[in-house]
C-alpha cells in the first residue's frame, strides 16, 4: 500500500499563494526549475527487483543486449583487442552497460560518474605478500604446511614455522610496500539516494532545460557535481514525474500488489479468526418464575457493593484463567520434550515426526457478553488470478517484450511478428546504451578525434522455420541466414563467428576441389578435340608412343613356326 501511494505522480501545483518556508530556496530554485520526484524513484526501484514478472522481462532484454559481449571498432571498423584488455572490458564495462540498461528501464535516464577503479580483491594481501618474500632470504622464508623433510625429521616443524612466519611479519611490517602508480578510471552509475537531478530552464526562451547533478553526501552537502553526466532517453515531464517503461506499468503493477498484500491479511484473519461479542439479552425473570438480582437494590450504596462483588469475582475468574493458561503451556513443554535425569527440570528437545501443538489460547468473555454466532469474515477476491495475469500483460507491454516470449521463453513458437515487438525494443535500448558507452569511453581514454565507439553485439531474434524457408526459397543466402538462426539459439558472438568462419573456409575448399574438377574436365576435352581433328597423327603417334610388346616364350615361338 505504501509503495503505490509512493509511486503516485505529483500534479502541478500553482505558484501564486503558496506558502513559502526556509527551504523554498532549495526545494524551489529558479523559476521554472524542478527536481525529479525521488518518492517515485524510490517506489518504481522497489517494484523493479520485487516484480517477477519485469524480473523475467529483464533478463530477456539483457540477454539479448549483453549476451553478446562489447565491441570497440573505430571508423566502422572492429578493432582487434589483446586478451587483457578483452578481461579488463568484461569485468569493467559489461557491469557498467548492466546498470545503465537498468537504470533506463527503471527511470528513463542514467546518470554516470567517472572514478578510480577499486583495488582488486585481496589485493593488500598479494602486495604483501610478494614483498615479504622479495624481503626474506629463500633460506628463512615461511615453508609450506608440513615442512620439508628435514624439518620433519628434526621433530620441530611448529617451531621453524612460528619463526619464519614471526620474521616474514616483521619484514611485512617494516617494508615499503608495492610502489603507488595510478589506478584506471572507470564509469560508474551512482545509486539511489546519492544524488538528486534538477531539471533547469535554459536557452534564448527557456524552452530548453539543463539537467543538473546534485550530492546527497552530508560532506558536500547538496553541492552540484559538475563532472557528473546525465543521458536522457525518455526526459521527464515538466513536474518531474519520470517517464520510463516501468513507471507506465506502475500504477497498475502496483494496484495488484496491494490487493495481494490485503488477501494475504484476509487470509491471515481468516487463519486466527477473531471472536465478536455482543451484550447478553436480558432474561424476563416474570417469565421465568424467579426474581432478578438488579431489582432488588435500589440505592446507590447497594448497587456499589454489588459492583464490587462483580468486580472481584471477575478478578478471580481472571486468575483461574492465567493460571491454566501457565499449567497448560507447562503440559506442553513436558510433553514436547526429553527430560534429562541428571539435570531435573531441564529439557532438551526431542526429534517428532509430528506437527508442533497449537498453544492454547483461552479469553474470558467480558460479563453479560456473549459470542456473535456466525460473525462475518474477511473474504479473498475471485479475481485475483486473473488480476494479475493482466498485470504481467501490462508489464510486457510497457517493457516491450512479446508475453509469450517472457512466460514461454524465446525458444516457443513465436512468429516473426511476435518477435518483431522484441527486436525492436533490443534495438532501441542498445542505440542509447551504446551512446553512453561511447561518450563515457572517449571522455576516459580520450580518443583522438572521438572517432572511437565503444557498442553492444546485438543480432534480432528470428524464427527459425521463417529463415529455413526464406533460405531455401533463395531470398536470403547462408550469410544472412546463418547468423539469425545461431542467435535465435542462443549462442555467442564469437561462435557465431567461428561458425561462420569455418562454413567460409569448407565453402572455399570446396570452390577449389570443384575448379580443380573443372580444370581436369577441360583439359580432358580439349586432348579429346584434338584426337578427332587429326586421327592419323593420333594414330602415329599413339603406335609410336604405344608399349612394346613382351617378348614371346620359347613354347610360343615354337607353336607360330608350326603354323607358319
Amino acid at each position: 500500500m505504501e509503495v503505490h501511494r509512493a509511486g503516485k505522480r505529483s500534479l502541478a501545483k500553482a505558484r501564486r499563494g503558496a506558502k513559502s518556508t526556509p527551504m523554498s530556496a532549495f526545494e524551489q530554485g529558479s523559476v521554472g526549475e524542478c527536481r525529479i520526484n525521488t518518492n517515485q524513484m524510490a517506489a518504481i526501484q522497489h517494484l523493479y527487483h520485487t516484480s517477477p514478472s519485469i524480473q523475467a522481462a529483464r533478463t530477456i532484454l539483457m540477454g539479448q543486449l549483453l549476451g553478446s559481449g562489447l565491441q570497440l571498432t573505430r571508423e566502422g571498423k572492429a578493432v582487434k583487442l589483446t586478451s587483457t584488455f578483452s578481461k579488463y572490458l568484461e569485468s569493467q564495462w559489461i557491469p557498467f552497460a548492466r546498470e545503465v540498461v537498468d537504470h533506463t528501464l527503471m527511470y528513463g535516464m542514467c546518470v554516470v560518474s567517472i572514478e578510480e577503479e577499486n583495488p582488486p580483491p585481496f589485493s593488500k594481501f598479494i602486495n604483501d605478500t610478494r614483498s615479504a618474500h622479495t624481503a626474506v632470504p629463500a633460506a628463512k622464508r615461511r615453508k609450506p604446511p608440513g615442512g620439508s623433510a628435514s624439518n620433519a625429521s628434526s621433530g620441530q616443524p611448529g617451531d621453524t614455522q612460528a619463526k619464519s612466519a614471526s620474521e616474514g611479519a616483521q619484514v611485512v611490517a617494516s617494508a615499503k610496500g608495492p610502489p603507488n602508480s595510478a589506478r584506471n578510471l572507470v564509469p560508474v552509475v551512482p545509486v539511489y539516494g546519492t544524488y538528486e537531478v534538477v531539471l533547469t530552464p535554459s536557452g534564448r526562451a527557456a524552452y530548453a532545460r539543463r539537467a543538473r547533478v546534485f550530492t546527497t553526501a552530508p560532506a558536500h552537502a547538496y553541492t552540484e557535481d559538475p563532472y557528473a553526466g546525465v543521458f536522457f532517453r525518455n526526459e521527464p515531464d515538466v513536474n518531474g514525474n519520470l517517464v520510463s517503461p516501468v513507471a507506465s506499468a506502475f500504477e497498475f503493477a502496483s494496484f495488484v500488489n496491494a490487493l495481494r498484500e490485503l488477501a494475504l491479511s484476509a487470509e491471515v484473519v481468516r487463519a486466527t479468526p477473531t471472536l465478536v461479542t455482543q451484550s447478553a439479552p436480558r432474561i424476563n425473570t416474570a417469565s421465568a418464575g424467579g426474581v432478578d438480582t438488579a431489582s432488588l437494590f435500589f440505592d446507590s450504596e447497594s448497587r456499589a457493593v454489588h459492583q464490587q462483588q462483580s468486580d472481584a469475582e471477575a478478578s478471580e475468574r481472571t486468575q483461574q484463567l492465567g493460571l491454566t493458561v501457565r499449567l497448560a503451556a507447562e503440559l506442553n513443554r513436558l510433553r514436547t520434550t526429553v527430560q534429562d535425569a541428571g539435570a531435573p527440570g531441564s529439557g532438551v528437545a526431542g526429534p517428532s515426526a509430528l506437527p508442533p501443538e497449537v498453544p492454547p489460547r483461552l479469553f474470558a468473555l467480558p460479563d453479560k457478553q456473549q459470542l456473535v454466532p456466525n460473525a462475518l469474515q474477511p473474504q479473498a477476491r475471485t479475481d485475483l488470478e486473473s488480476l494479475m495475469r493482466l498485470a504481467n500483460d501490462h508489464i510486457a507491454a510497457a517493457m516491450g517484450v512479446p508475453a509469450s516470449v517472457v512466460f514461454e521463453g524465446r525458444f516457443s513458437s513465436n512468429s516473426m511478428s511476435q518477435l518483431q515487438l522484441l527486436n525492436t525494443t533490443v534495438a532501441s535500448i542498445a542505440l542509447f546504451v551504446n551512446s553512453v558507452l561511447t561518450t563515457t569511453y572517449n571522455a576516459i581514454y580520450g580518443a583522438e578525434n572521438d572517432d572511437g565507439e565503444l557498442i553492444l553485439v546485438v543480432a534480432p531474434l528470428a524464427a527459425n522455420k521463417e529463415v529455413e524457408e526464406l533460405y531455401k526459397s533463395g531470398i536470403i543466402d547462408y550469410e544472412t541466414a546463418m547468423p539469425a538462426a545461431l542467435h535465435s539459439l542462443g549462442c555467442s558472438a564469437e561462435e557465431i563467428a567461428s561458425a561462420m568462419q569455418r562454413r567460409r573456409d569448407s565453402e572455399a575448399k570446396e570452390k577449389a576441389m570443384s575448379d580443380e574438377r573443372q580444370k581436369t574436365e577441360k583439359a580432358e576435352l580439349k586432348a579429346r578435340a584434338k584426337v578427332a581433328a587429326n586421327p592419323q597423327r593420333s594414330q602415329t603417334g599413339a603406335g609410336s608412343s604405344a608399349v612394346a610388346p613382351a617378348a614371346p616364350t620359347p613354347k610360343a615361338a615354337a607353336s607360330q613356326s608350326d603354323t607358319d
